[in-house]
């Protein structure tokens, strides 16, 4: 089957459509869920794209959060969950360098690495997404 054919049969049985209310963001928060596999494809990440704006559109009207950069939300919530970067590199599969450079704020976060993350602290991958011109160093690397 095409990616088209693919991502028609996944738009019929997801049935994305603007947020609106706590309801509808709960909605989109499972189908979300329920999307996130490894390697989800190419059909499968055009509707992850769609259903993150709508996501994201909601949020940002309905809960707006200060700008935090990547390295800024990593840094806090390795604190606020009292891990180590080891303990999340050995759970996720991100080298420990790679942690350490987005925490520096040498790196930004691709999208693999944001869904890692996003699955392991259990928030969503847009809180790691930022634009290159916001990244800011963060602090030192946690041992």
């Amino acid at each position: 089957m095409s990616v088209a054919n693919d991502y028609r049969n996944l738009l019929l049985e997801y049935l994305p459509r603007p947020i609106r209310s706590d309801r509808d963001y709960r909605r989109a928060l499972a189908q979300m869920e329920k999307l996130m596999v490894p390697k989800p494809g190419a059909a499968r990440g055009r509707l992850i794209e769609v259903l993150s704006t709508l996501i994201e559109n909601y949020e940002s009207r309905e809960c707006p959060a200060p700008q935090v950069s990547p390295s800024q939300m990593l840094t806090h919530l390795l604190e606020a969950r009292g891990v180590k970067c080891a303990e999340v590199a050995k759970k996720t599969g991100i080298s420990p360098a790679t942690l350490s450079s987005i925490l520096a704020g040498r790196r930004g976060v691709s999208k693999a690495i944001a869904l890692k993350l996003a699955g392991y602290f259990n928030v969503s991958p847009i809180f790691f997404l930022d634009c290159p011109s916001d990244r800011k160093p963060a602090r030192e690397l946690p041992r």
